[in-house]
């Protein structure tokens, strides 16, 4: 498993205070921040669906944000067949963590198993995976999708909490639960019966598990399936051990500057397993663009959330001139992401980068550059 040289310079790289620390770890735990049922043919891969080309000018746009010599970082917009790339020590063939923006995938995996007839949106998901009679048994997909189960956003249990924290702050893969040890976590967690919508890594964990259940399989091999091999992300992985960890994978930074192991997340991996790379990512992008999930259920509003709605699992969001936008960013210990689509216009924006820092304000920015035209 590759990781993180020790030979960091010894000054920080970003000031960051303890708040920022603090909200770096809860968004690095969020890593924990429709095809038809008939197999269709193959799509052309990245490379053939798009006509790539580094873009000088996107390289510009993207500088001021990274300064530093560590700086590993991969940009790409997506319009019609075109491909803008712009790379900062690293070309198409570096992967990241893509943190919390692996929920979106889940989302997609729900439209896919509710079309197949494996799960329906208002099941409980104690009718696939073994939590008793707990209050978790009766959460739906459907709440668990838009964070509106009552679950909170971290197992409770404090010295659970208090182990994630003290690995997390010294740059530690600190995640291992097992698919069991998961359930167990899930069942000691009370529901309050008028608890508000609250923002879950836990249930999106919970999410995918039970969609893998009800497919009969284990969910790294779902994702592989149903979304990987049709839409051609030839690179994508899900990583639930040290061992498949790709060698391709960036060295990753805290926000303060010390290394990050890479965070593999064991069943807690739907919520923000997936590492890839930028290319991944616009084949993603455009196959919910005007590919088979360019009308999927996940991407329909679904729940009032933080001034936007929530589809399943996908922020949805009305700006840019009236574009309508479907997006979700990621962060990991190591790692920043972002993914906005253009459902309006069919363009995507997508920035990835090797440190422990939200990306989604430039992501914005590009997203607003793309639609005025700059």
């Amino acid at each position: 498993m590759p990781h993180a040289s020790s030979s960091r310079r010894d000054a920080p790289r970003r000031p960051a205070s303890t708040v920022v620390l603090a909200s770096a770890l809860v968004a690095a735990l969020t890593a924990l921040t429709a095809c038809a049922a008939d197999p269709e043919p193959s799509p052309p891969s990245p490379s053939e669906a798009v006509t790539p080309t580094e873009d000088a000018e996107l390289l510009r746009a993207i500088r001021p944000a990274f300064s530093d010599p560590e700086d590993v970082v991969a940009v790409a917009v997506v319009d019609g067949d075109q491909l803008r790339t712009a790379f900062i020590g690293a070309d198409a063939d570096t992967a990241f963590e893509i943190g919390s923006v692996s929920k979106t995938f889940i989302g997609l995996l729900l439209a896919e198993a509710v079309d197949r007839g494996e799960v329906a949106p208002d099941d409980p998901i104690g009718e696939y995976l073994e939590l008793g009679d707990a209050p978790a048994a009766s959460v739906t997909f459907e709440e668990l999708a838009t964070h509106s189960s009552g679950l909170p956003t971290f197992p409770s249990d404090p010295e659970w909490m208090a182990s994630v924290e003290e690995g997390f702050f010294a740059g530690e893969d600190v995640l291992d639960e097992t698919v069991p040890e998961l359930l167990a976590l899930a069942r000691a967690e009370p529901i309050p019966p008028d608890a508000p919508p609250q923002y879950s890594n836990l249930g999106a964990a919970l999410a995918g598990q039970a969609l893998a259940a009800a497919a009969g399989t284990d969910y790294a091999t779902l994702l592989e399936e149903r979304i990987f091999e049709p839409l051609g992300l030839e690179t994508a992985t899900l990583p639930v051990e040290d061992d498949e960890v790709p060698d391709a994978l960036a060295p990753g930074f805290l926000a303060d500057g010390r290394p990050a192991e890479p965070s593999t997340l064991a069943a807690f991996a739907p919520a923000g397993g997936i590492v890839a790379t930028v290319d991944d990512l616009a084949a993603y992008a455009r196959g919910v663009i005007d590919g088979p999930f360019a009308d999927s259920p996940a991407l329909e509003p679904a729940q009032a959330w933080e001034g936007s709605e929530m589809g399943w699992f996908w922020v949805l969001s009305t700006g840019y001139d009236g574009h309508e936008i479907a997006s979700h960013g990621g962060l990991t210990a190591g790692f920043g992401a972002s993914l906005m689509i253009d459902r309006t216009a069919g363009r995507a924006v997508i920035v990835l980068s090797n440190g422990g820092e939200p990306v989604d304000a430039l992501a914005e920015d590009l997203m607003a550059r793309v639609i005025r035209g700059d």
